[in-house]
């Protein structure tokens, strides 16, 4: 067993450190990525405009476009795949297989360590460890950026209603509202990525619809839509963004009191938690024969570990039924 427990580790090592090497390390930093991505962008672009050129007529293209538009995937697809998640995470240069080659090996550690200490109820649960561990840290990071995001958008929106009330247009008003947010506000670095692309050839359409494609927020769509529909049809894009405003203020207070409501339940659960620990503690120093002879005794030890997944279960489901998706 302790054979390959140790290849188990260092393989788990080593995913571990190529994960790091193409995301963070020594591979591409996320500055020359994304202007890779802007370099990738006008090529695609002058590519459509020669093609546009040789067109033999103006209907040919329009039906041409049409076909594509047909087409191609839906922006509107809310399904969460792996990839998405990556994207949203800021893993995706992270291939995808990497992931699941974690899972298996934190599943099969986990397993041959509750193989050697627990019964066959445990074991089997030990084999969940690697999805909940890696599809946790993920959605980590995707709650991480969601929450940089949220915490400066609605305040974006409303400076920019002002600023086009002023008569500024919607480019020099997006600059404007990002120019008053810190450096590290992850609107101001999204705006600044839309206006550099704007400024090495990217289409507007393009630079505008790239606006926080790498976020899982539901309202930057409806932004998107918002200045770009402006762009095409006209209309009072002032009117339109605040109320996207304030139903962006809206959804963001009903998040916190949903959360806050929330967090008694998930609060009782560490509570309970610790007191359990802290009983078990003092009982082992109290009376220690009590604690060991639990583990040792092949029926205390099967009743201890049949209360111990229920503990388990019952957590894992109150978790489950407090999440709070708005």
């Amino acid at each position: 067993m302790t054979f390959w427990l140790v290849v188990t580790v260092v393989v788990l090592s080593a995913l571990l450190a190529l994960s790091l090497w193409r995301s963070n390390g020594f591979g591409l930093s996320s500055d020359v990525a994304v202007r890779q991505s802007i370099r990738e962008m006008v090529a695609a672009q002058r590519e459509e405009k020669a093609e546009k050129d040789r067109s033999i007529s103006a209907a040919s293209y329009k039906v041409r476009r049409e076909d594509e538009q047909e087409n191609a995937p839906s922006s509107s697809d809310t399904r969460l795949t792996l990839q998405k998640r990556l994207k949203f995470a800021q893993l995706s240069e992270v291939p995808p297989y990497v992931f699941a080659i974690a899972q298996i090996v934190i599943s099969v550690c986990a397993f041959l360590i509750a193989r050697y200490y627990f019964f066959l109820i445990l074991q089997l649960m030990a084999l969940a460890t690697g999805p909940l561990i890696v599809n946790g840290f993920i959605n980590y990071r995707m709650g991480s950026r969601f929450k940089r995001f949220d915490r400066d958008f609605p305040q974006f929106l409303l400076s920019f209603v002002g600023m086009l009330k002023t008569g500024l247009n919607p480019m020099q008003a997006l600059e404007a509202c990002a120019l008053n947010l810190e450096n590290t506000s992850l609107v101001r670095q999204q705006v600044e990525l839309m206006l550099e692309r704007l400024r090495l050839g990217v289409s507007e359409e393009r630079s505008i619809g790239s606006f926080g494609e790498d976020i899982n927020h539901p309202e930057i769509e409806l932004f998107v839509q918002t200045l770009l529909l402006s762009r095409r049809v006209g209309g009072n894009l002032s009117e339109t963004i605040d109320r996207l405003a304030r139903q962006v203020r809206k959804r963001q207070y009903f998040r916190g009191s949903a959360l806050a409501a929330v967090g008694l339940q998930r609060g009782s659960i560490l509570f309970i938690l610790a007191i359990l620990a802290s009983m078990e503690g003092y009982l082992y120093l109290a009376w220690p024969e009590c604690v060991i002879t639990t583990w040792t005794d092949p029926t205390a030890a099967g009743v201890a570990q049949v209360g111990l997944t229920l503990i388990m279960l019952g957590m894992y489901w109150v978790m489950q039924v407090t999440k709070i998706r708005v």
